[in-house]
């Protein structure tokens, strides 16, 4: 027989994975983990709030600088992926950001996962809750190594012409954390908050209630 079970726990579980894809997916892709020094000095304490926004600023693959043609412009440098050339693109970069794919892939999985368990609560002979809770510690681990080898690389050239040359690995000099840091950090939490709840999701679809509610035929089966 098909059914479909929703509960509110499950329903807290899928929505926290969700979310804690997309603070990952956000992180991964905008170049916001170091943001650089204002340009021009004193004048710019009096700058407009739109022109505080052109910060040049440089993530994971990506980054936004000041260009004589181009004026601002954001984009990758990682024109040739891993094969990227060390000075342009470090190696604990290329790093990290295999950590944060393999980790948004693994997450990306476990909110499809969440929605398998609505339907069917084991696969396998193994909990399909069991075996997403295990990929989402893993996806939050690999996110969590990701977030130790960013700033590993902030020895880079790349780092010290926008950072300063006191730019060392954990210590920025002029620059500041950026957002991305923040959405990467928030989706780790997310992340293993996610795997805790999933077994409290089990736990309330096997209850005596929804049982009840299986066996009197229910296909669709909805319970706080």
């Amino acid at each position: 027989m098909c059914y479909v079970i929703i509960t509110s726990v499950s329903l807290v579980w899928f929505l926290c994975t969700l979310v804690a894809d997309m603070f990952v997916a956000v992180a991964l892709v905008t170049p916001k983990w170091l943001i650089g020094p204002p340009i021009g000095g004193a004048n710019w304490s009096q700058a407009t709030p739109s022109s505080n926004q052109r910060l040049e600023s440089v993530g994971i693959y990506t980054r936004c600088k000041q260009m004589q043609q181009l004026g601002y412009h954001c984009g990758r440098f990682d024109l040739d992926g891993f094969a990227t050339d060390g000075s342009v693109y470090p190696l604990e970069w290329k790093l990290a950001m295999f950590c944060m794919s393999v980790g948004l892939v693994l997450l990306s999985l476990t909110v499809l996962a969440t929605l398998i368990t609505c339907c069917r609560q084991s696969a396998f002979g193994k909990s399909i809750h069991n075996m997403t809770a295990c990929a989402q510690v893993l996806a939050g681990i690999a996110v969590m190594l990701a977030l130790f080898l960013h700033p590993l690389g902030w020895r880079a050239a790349r780092v010290q012409r926008l950072c300063g040359q006191e730019a060392e690995p954990f210590y920025p000099a002029d620059c500041s954390i950026g957002i991305s840091f923040y959405c990467a950090l928030v989706g780790i939490l997310l992340t293993f908050a996610a795997a805790g709840i999933s077994l409290k999701a089990e736990s309330s679809n096997l209850r005596n209630r929804v049982r009840r509610r299986i066996e009197s035929g229910s296909k669709l089966v909805c319970i706080p």
